[in-house]
């Protein structure tokens, strides 16, 4: 039971952080500028909170049966990295030959308050992929896995990353649900793989610092 009450918190959790800012502006009508301060606070101490749900006293899932060293977590990192901006390059390329739009609206606008307020570079690089690794991987991938590990554990584990997968996709709907999903499963991956969620981390924020960092001018 303690597995599946602290998923319950993680998500929980995770929609009063995602919230938050909102709800506070529909109150009090804040400016931009204090909506940016409040969402990078808010998002900081939220991946800070999953956190410590996801690596406290958390019992191991399915993917976490069998874990692999540090080194290959981060050699695994590293070239699930690599591999994403490849799969990202390749639907992208599909997209634009089949009369789609290539642009990410979502991106677009968070490189443009990055490029007025740079600190916000911390909810992109850090905070979000480390919550969204927490939810859409650790919990909704693997501890639902656990859940309906009755059917066929191999079978759950199939399931579950198709529903997170989907729900990530959701979760950045911008008109490019094909290609979250297909990083969403990706991501999935590694983290089977290896059984730590440290690897679709690690490329996760990898995959977002490539995007911002130049944005930064570094």
């Amino acid at each position: 039971m303690k597995l599946e009450k602290k998923s319950i918190y993680i998500l929980i959790t995770y929609l009063i952080v995602y919230l938050l800012p909102g709800v506070l502006n529909s109150f009090f009508k804040l400016t931009h500028m204090e909506i940016f301060n409040i969402q990078i606070v808010d998002y900081l101490i939220g991946a800070c909170l999953l956190g410590y749900f996801a690596f406290h006293n958390m019992p191991t899932n399915l993917p976490e049966k069998k874990r692999r060293s540090v080194g290959q977590t981060i050699l695994w990192g590293v070239l699930g990295f690599i591999v994403v901006i490849i799969l990202q390059s390749v639907i992208l390329r599909l997209t634009i030959q089949t009369g789609g739009n290539a642009n990410s609206q979502n991106t677009s606008a968070l490189l443009s308050i990055v490029k007025s307020y740079p600190i916000y570079a911390l909810v992109i690089i850090v905070a979000a992929p480390i919550m969204e690794e927490i939810v859409f991987r650790k919990v909704l991938f693997g501890n639902l896995a656990n859940l309906l590990s009755f059917i066929n554990p191999k079978i759950a584990q199939l399931l579950t990353a198709f529903i997170s997968s989907g729900l990530f996709a959701l979760a950045h709907s911008d008109g490019h649900l094909i290609l979250y999903a297909a990083i969403g499963l990706w991501f999935s991956w590694l983290y089977h793989h290896t059984g730590r969620i440290q690897t679709s981390m690690m490329a996760h924020i990898l995959m977002n610092s490539l995007v911002v960092l130049p944005i930064l001018g570094l």
